[in-house]
């Protein structure tokens, strides 16, 4: 039904090829041809620090041989608790080029969280950013006590900035701690790269481009946190094709000049691969931001002319009602993407607006990708970009809409599960065979499918929509957070019976958590409330922070006794509609 529908579509355009053969190369394979090709271009730049793609290959062998000398050998996993830093970049190849496993986490998680996510990989080495040291101090000092990790490199803010941006840097570090306390019983990037002796040699990789490359953490498709193993070749089938989905064929050379803002963090797998991998392999020059900032993004528009930026819907939302936004000549920008959640037609309709206002030529481009496919699977082809919905799948991508109970392939306009195969599967969820299962089917076409818990449709002119989710997964500013997490880590407290937490709509950053809580019997309600959140800046990432608290008396449940959260969010839907009416 799916190919039925799409071979009637006009497609993205006559240029784009479906199908296509994916190098055999790794990540630093790929990497290192477009050095070759292109060594002055510039790769990538850190608040106006160039690197060219020499320079960047030369501090990527560097690492690699200070990986050697630290005792790192292929197989090894080295976790990247790291923002987007040029260090981020330098040590992903480098580990890519020794066959080891990179261990994507999110720099600002807990402490308990980073630990569990060491523990089940059996990480062996670890790159943080000095920002989240201190923060960590007390998990640093066990792991360095129990001798799980050879070494803790600190990379800092400031270690590739250039020397005007330095200061405020440095200015932020020391507001808890002083620097040299920080980097105490660890090494800092400068001296790490030290240790790469120049003559020592670097032995050839001998896993495959098939075995695995990264494990990148999510929710997996029933919610629960999982770890995805990834390879390259599933990074490169979307990598290598990154040119033809900007409008040019991949028939022909790159084009030279451009650039991307990439603002998506290199530990999600949107900004990995596109913001990243995307990029470098095909001559478009990254400006990297360690952290969103409207001025930060206006500036690059302003004074670099950046070509490209993709984003989550709360981004496009900040940079349009931003003052620092409003006076800029968008007239460089030719593709703006959006992912990672939902993006309503009224944000679209008033960004594409926004665009053509400021002498923009494109329009915001909805995707639609989960982690278990590295990121995008469809997006928006350019010649139909006035359109809303998640558009097309990519080349060698397949997707279809099913009944999830019978596994049959819905017609065109009716609600089922979203379906994705191709070459960007992942290898599977590390230690879960019985959830990869349960991901990974096998379905009467012969092809792997992943089931991935979204509803969607797809129209008669074969153009796909997301409508929501089967699993409970909340994206806050397009960050995973998982509502189970959150409830198992409240009922940890004395005074709590029951709880519940679903997301409600924020005017930014479009979900916000709520918990509804049933207290023990003579329980101080304010305290609960005060520790409730205590106990969730603690040990949730920022984005799980329940913003709102709900206190009753019960809470409805279903015939098996469970918690009905639908019940939950019928009624806030409501209760808010009343109130939106009554104003």
């Amino acid at each position: 039904m799916t190919e039925d529908i799409r071979s009637t579509n006009s497609d993205y355009s006559s240029n784009f090829i479906h199908e296509f053969e994916i190098p055999p190369l790794t990540m630093s394979e790929a990497l290192a041809a477009m050095v070759q090709d292109r060594p002055a271009e510039k790769a990538l730049s850190y608040y106006g620090q160039d690197l060219s793609y020499a320079e960047l290959q030369s501090r990527i062998d560097i690492c690699t041989r200070a990986l050697l000398a630290s005792g790192i050998r292929e197989g090894d996993v080295l976790a990247l608790c790291l923002p987007n830093l040029p260090a981020a970049v330098i040590a992903f190849y480098a580990a890519n080029r020794l066959g080891c496993i990179c261990n994507m986490i999110h720099p600002l998680s807990p402490p308990r969280l980073v630990a569990k996510h060491l523990e089940a990989t059996n990480s062996t080495f670890l790159f943080i950013a000095d920002i989240a040291v201190n923060k960590l101090r007390p998990l640093l000092e066990d792991l360095k006590d129990s001798q799980q990790l050879k070494d803790i490199v600190v990379c800092g803010m400031a270690d590739d900035a250039p020397s005007w941006k330095r200061p405020f840097f440095k200015i932020q570090l020391r507001k808890s701690k002083p620097e040299k306390d920080l980097l105490t019983g660890t090494i800092s990037w400068p001296e790490f790269l030290k240790k790469g002796e120049p003559n020592r040699a670097i032995p050839a990789r001998s896993k495959d481009h098939k075995s695995v490359c990264a494990y990148l953490h999510s929710g997996g498709t029933t919610s629960e946190p999982k770890t995805i193993m990834l390879s390259d070749y599933n990074f490169n089938a979307i990598a290598f094709q990154g040119l033809q989905l900007l409008g040019y064929p991949l028939s022909e050379p790159p084009p030279y000049g451009k650039s991307m803002i990439t603002v998506l963090p290199l530990f999600h797998g949107f900004g990995l691969c596109i913001g990243m991998h995307t990029c470098l392999i095909n001559d478009i020059k990254i400006y990297l931001l360690p952290r969103f900032s409207a001025k930060a993004v206006a500036d690059l528009f302003r004074k670099n002319k950046a070509n490209y930026i993709c984003g989550v819907p709360t981004l496009y939302e900040a940079l349009q009602k931003s003052d620092e936004m409003q006076s800029i000549d968008l007239s460089c920008l030719e593709a703006a993407f959006c992912g990672g959640d939902s993006l309503t037609p009224e944000l679209k309709e008033r960004f594409d607006s926004f665009l053509e206002k400021h002498a923009s030529k494109a329009k915001l481009r909805e995707g639609y990708g989960l982690t278990e496919t590295v990121t995008v699977c469809s997006v928006m082809p350019g010649n139909h970009a006035e359109r809303n919905g998640i558009g097309l799948p990519l080349a060698n991508i397949r997707m279809k809409i099913i009944d999830s109970e019978t596994r049959e392939t819905l017609p065109a306009n009716q609600i089922g599960e979203i379906c994705v195969s191709g070459p960007t599967t992942m290898l599977g969820y590390l230690n879960d065979e019985e959830a990869t299962a349960l991901a990974l089917v096998t379905h009467d076409d012969g092809r792997v499918w992943v089931e991935t818990g979204d509803i969607g449709y797809q129209d008669e002119e074969g153009f796909f929509h997301f409508k929501g989710r089967l699993k409970r997964t909340l994206k806050v500013s397009g960050i995973p957070v998982f509502p189970k997490e959150i409830e198992e880590l409240i009922s940890t407290l004395e005074s709590v019976r029951y709880v519940a937490a679903i997301g409600i709509p924020h005017p930014y950053k479009m979900t916000v958590v709520k918990v509804f809580v049933v207290a023990h019997e003579g329980s101080d309600l304010e305290q609960l409330e005060k520790d409730i959140i205590r106990i969730s800046e603690a040990s949730l990432i920022t984005h799980a922070v329940p913003q709102e608290i709900e206190f009753r008396d019960q809470l409805p449940q279903t015939l098996v006794g469970k918690i009905d959260v639908k019940v939950l969010e019928a009624e806030e839907a409501e209760r808010r509609a009343q109130a939106e009416n009554e104003k």
